[in-house]
């Protein structure tokens, strides 16, 4: 127990001395959130959809927006590095998956949308900081959070990933992805193609913030914390530990997980949002349990009143602590350890002077981070999947293609269109529709002539009410 104490301690204190080498971000974008995308993108059915949406390449698809198209997306990239594998050529080329990267980056690279990335899945709150404490934090980090004053409130991550007024949210994504299928040409319906995946990746962003505890439990003030010699060296000390450990390569894949709803993945009645989980497997820096006061020997408590003050303790139910713990252990210099499923620590606790205390070190940090890693990765998978999800099917005998729903829609617009042997596509016709089961015929048309590919898109919602884009193609022969 001591020896792999000692480990513990030799790469805490490792980590300490990378840990003062430069400020901390959110699971920081350019290695821990690239690396989540990434391996998100991998463990998705998205490449094959991509290739089912005529593009060839798949996640390596050359993908091309020209600047003069959207210049303030080029110039914030244009901030990065070449070498980062994310930042577009000088055409505005680069492969698909490169672009989800780039959305996932860009995320939070305006401080007043990082401020919507939490959600308390208690209360249904997003970032909440207490008006004394955010008075107390000095200029210096107002300044580098690019703000006068530290933002006190922000929108919950569930809301801002729907609302109008996130540049990268559902909506964006939507309308590109509609514009990806019924663009005229190929290059227009790659740059949209391209406009999507950034909105995924940024989509993804925000749920991958829930695999980190702060983001959950209410705790803005652990993105405040000193992890640095620096004055405004501040930041989340577990994200950083994440950067630090994993890195983007290091990020461990995981299997996508299918949810019902964009809002199920953060969180449900059922309690299987990511969010959720995180809340409820893990403490985070400022939500460990209160001290209690147990006796200078560490037995001055009868079991069962020692049981409800841990109880009350607690800044919340989960996670909970067992109604017996190693009080002789923890009287010890070393103190003990606390784990959850899978061995995995979740505090360390220590009596000193009669008081029971907890606290989380950088080993600790780090055995939650490599949990989290892979079930974040998993949740980003499935939210790719379900973004999208939606297909059409279509068939062709007799001169006449026809159009079927293999899983049932809700209200929208159904648009078919022929492609010719260059490329370029050319509307049909469109019709509402307003509900159809599962397999039920949506249209029909006579094949076109001079027609290499139809094409069918719906654009509505499904029979929950939940956005959908819908696709099918034909080859005509």
């Amino acid at each position: 127990m001591k020896a792999a104490r000692s480990v513990a301690r030799g790469l805490a204190a490792a980590l300490a001395l990378v840990l003062a080498a430069g400020p901390a971000a959110a699971w920081e974008a350019q290695t821990t959130h690239a690396g989540l995308a990434e391996q998100a993108a991998a463990s998705s059915s998205l490449h094959q959809r991509l290739i089912d949406l005529g593009f060839a390449g798949g996640l390596y698809e050359e993908l091309t927006v020209p600047p003069a198209d959207a210049p303030e997306l080029i110039a914030a990239l244009d901030r990065y590095s070449p070498i980062q594998g994310f930042v577009p050529d000088q055409r505005g080329r680069q492969y698909a998956v490169a672009w989800l990267v780039a959305g996932a980056v860009l995320a939070d690279s305006n401080p007043t949308w990082a401020a919507d990335h939490f959600l308390d899945p208690a209360t249904g709150k997003g970032l909440r900081i207490d008006r004394g404490f955010a008075a107390r934090v000095s200029e210096l980090v107002a300044e580098r959070l690019g703000r006068r004053a530290v933002p006190e409130r922000g929108v919950a991550a569930t809301d801002w990933v729907v609302s109008k007024d996130n540049p990268f949210g559902l909506p964006g994504f939507v309308d590109q992805y509609v514009k990806a299928v019924a663009s005229a040409t190929p290059g227009e319906r790659a740059r949209a193609l391209a406009g999507a995946l950034v909105a995924a990746g940024a989509i993804v962003h925000v749920l991958q913030d829930m695999g980190s505890p702060s983001h959950v439990r209410d705790d803005a003030e652990a993105h405040l914390d000193r992890v640095g010699p620096a004055r405004d060296d501040l930041g989340s000390r577990f994200e950083r530990i994440a950067a630090l450990s994993y890195g983007r390569l290091g990020v461990p894949a995981g299997e996508a997980v299918a949810r019902p709803s964009l809002r199920a993945y953060f969180t449900d009645a059922d309690g299987q949002g990511l969010a959720d989980l995180t809340a409820a497997s893990y403490f985070s820096a400022h939500t460990l349990p209160r001290s209690v006061k147990v006796g200078a020997d560490g037995r001055g408590a009868a079991r069962g009143e020692l049981a409800r003050r841990l109880t009350a303790s607690l800044r919340r139910p989960a996670p909970a602590l067992p109604s017996r713990l190693n009080l002789l252990a923890a009287s010890d210099e070393d103190g003990a350890t606390l784990t959850g499923p899978g061995g995995v620590c979740l505090a360390r606790y220590k009596v000193e002077r009669g008081l029971l205390g907890w606290s989380l070190d950088d080993a600790c940090m780090l055995d939650e981070v490599g949990q989290s890693l892979p079930r974040t990765v998993g949740y980003g998978a499935g939210l790719l999947d379900w973004l999208f999800r939606g297909e059409l099917t279509v068939t062709a005998a007799k001169g006449v293609v026809a159009i079927s729903a293999p899983s049932a829609l809700g209200a929208g617009d159904l648009e078919l269109l022929a492609e010719d042997g260059r490329g370029v596509r050319t509307s049909l016709s469109t019709q509402a529709v307003t509900s159809a089961a599962s397999g039920a015929p949506l249209a029909s048309v006579n094949t076109p002539a001079g027609a290499r590919r139809v094409v069918a898109l719906f654009h509505g919602v499904d029979d929950a009410g939940q956005p959908l884009v819908a696709v099918g193609s034909i080859a005509i022969e």
